[in-house]
C-alpha cells in the first residue's frame, strides 16, 4: 500500500479519493517518485557525471533530451533542404559545395552550412574534402518520394503546433489540418467534390509505400481470391498488392470522388482488367461482398471511437461469413517505434479534429463489439510504421 503522505499527494491532485494501489504497483511507484526526487537534484546528476561506469548512461540522456528540445530545428533542415532540392542533387553522384551552392540558389557558405548540419544528422557525408555525398537516411529520402511529400505536408502540421497550449485546450480554432482532410468532420463525407478530396488523395498514394511493402511482408495476400480495399484512396496498396500477386482480384471502396480516382490510377497502372472501384460511406452504406479478403490500412486511426463502431458494425452488416479482416494503422505499444508513431500521430489526430492511436487492446475489443472473431495481432514488419491485426467476419 503507498504511504498515507503520498496516497494523499496523488489524490489531492485529482479531487476525488483514489483505491489504495496493489503491492506491487505501490512499490514500484514509491521507488519511481524516490528516483525522481534524486533526479532532480543537480548535485546527484553532477556525481553520476562524474563516475565512469554512469556517465555514458547519463550522457546518452543528455543527448536524448536535448534531441527532443532540438527536433523543431531539425525538423527545419529536413523542409529546407526538400524544398531546395538538395537531397535529389546529391542521389547520382556527389558534388561540392560551390556546384551545390549554383545549384540551390544559395550563398557558397550558407550551402555548406546546410551541408554540414545535414551530415551532423547524418543525411549527408563529407566523403573527402569539399566532396558531399548521402548518407543512408539521406538516400531514403531523396528516393522515397512519400517521405518528401510527408516533409513538405509538415509545414501545415507545424503551423497547427505554434501554439500548442491551445491546440491542447481547444481554444485556437479551426486547425489547417482539418480543413486539409476535408472527411475529418464533415457531416456528408460521401458528398465532397473532387476538389475537396484532390491533395489529400495524392498525399496518401504518394505516403502509403512503406506501409504497403510493411503489409505484404507481414501478411500472405496471394492465399485470396480477391481484396477489397475499404478506403482505398487512389488504390496505391491495392497496386503494389496487384504486382505481387498476379491472380489476385482487386476491389477500392471510398468516398464517390476518391474512388474514381482510384479508378484511374489502377487503369493507369495496368490493372483495370482485374480490379473495380465503388463509392460511398464506408461506415452506413452497403459494401461489395464479394472479396474473401477486406482492408483497412490507415483507416480507423483516423477517425473516434463512436465512427470506428459504425465502420466496423457496417463492415459486418455487409462481409458474408468467413471473410477475413485485416487491419493496420499506427498504434500504441511498448515497442521504440510504436511510442515513436504514438507520440507523432498524438498531436497529429487532434489538429486533424478526428481520431486517436489506438492500443491493440482497444482495437481488438472494437473488433469483438462489432462482432467478429478470431482476432489476431500478426508480427509487424516495423511497428515504426504499423501495428498489424486480423480478424474473422
Amino acid at each position: 500500500m503507498v504511504a498515507a503522505h503520498e496516497e494523499s499527494e496523488i489524490n489531492a491532485a485529482s479531487g476525488r479519493p483514489r483505491p489504495a494501489l496493489p503491492l506491487p504497483l505501490a512499490l514500484s511507484l514509491k521507488l519511481r517518485l524516490w528516483r525522481n526526487r534524486q533526479i532532480a537534484r543537480p548535485g546527484f546528476r553532477r556525481l553520476i557525471a562524474r563516475l565512469p561506469l554512469l556517465r555514458g548512461i547519463a550522457n546518452r540522456n543528455a543527448a536524448g533530451l536535448f534531441s527532443l528540445m532540438s527536433g523543431f530545428v531539425h525538423s527545419q533542415i529536413l523542409l529546407a533542404s526538400v524544398r531546395l532540392g538538395l537531397y535529389a542533387a546529391l542521389l547520382e553522384r556527389p558534388a561540392d559545395t560551390a556546384t551545390l551552392a549554383r545549384h540551390l540558389g544559395l550563398p557558397v557558405e550558407h550551402a555548406r552550412l546546410l551541408l554540414t548540419v545535414n551530415a551532423d544528422l547524418g543525411l549527408t557525408i563529407e566523403a573527402a574534402p569539399d566532396l558531399w555525398a548521402l548518407g543512408d537516411a539521406g538516400v531514403v529520402l531523396a528516393s522515397d518520394r512519400g517521405l518528401s511529400a510527408m516533409v513538405l505536408h509538415h509545414d501545415m502540421f507545424y503551423r497547427d503546433l505554434l501554439e500548442p497550449e491551445q491546440l491542447l485546450a481547444g481554444t485556437g480554432g479551426e486547425a489547417a489540418l482539418g480543413r486539409y482532410w476535408a472527411y475529418a468532420r464533415s457531416a456528408d463525407p460521401g458528398a465532397l467534390p473532387p476538389e475537396a478530396v484532390a491533395a489529400y488523395s495524392t498525399l496518401m498514394r504518394e505516403s502509403q509505400a512503406m506501409m504497403a511493402a510493411c503489409l505484404l511482408d507481414a501478411h500472405d495476400f496471394g492465399v485470396y481470391r480477391q481484396v477489397l480495399d475499404v478506403g482505398g484512396g487512389e488504390g496505391a496498396f491495392l497496386i503494389a498488392a496487384g504486382r505481387r500477386h498476379a491472380a489476385l482480384r482487386l476491389s477500392l471502396f471510398d468516398l464517390p470522388a476518391v474512388a474514381e480516382r482510384g479508378a484511374e490510377r489502377l487503369q493507369a497502372g495496368g490493372l483495370a482488367s482485374r480490379s473495380s472501384t465503388s463509392g460511398g460511406d464506408f461506415a452506413r452504406d452497403l459494401l461489395p461482398a464479394d472479396a474473401d479478403c477486406v482492408t483497412l490500412i490507415r483507416i480507423l486511426c483516423d477517425h473516434d471511437d463512436q465512427r470506428v463502431g459504425a465502420i466496423l458494425a457496417n463492415l459486418h452488416r455487409s462481409l458474408q461469413p468467413g471473410t477475413r479482416l485485416v487491419i493496420a494503422e499506427a498504434m500504441r505499444g511498448a515497442e521504440a517505434g510504436a511510442r515513436l508513431s504514438s507520440a507523432y500521430f498524438g498531436l497529429y489526430f487532434l489538429a486533424m479534429g478526428s481520431g486517436r492511436c489506438r492500443s491493440p487492446a482497444e482495437i481488438s475489443a472494437l473488433l469483438a463489439t462489432a462482432g467478429f472473431r478470431d482476432i489476431r495481432e500478426i508480427a509487424s514488419p516495423n511497428r515504426l510504421i504499423a501495428g498489424i491485426f486480423t480478424a474473422i467476419r
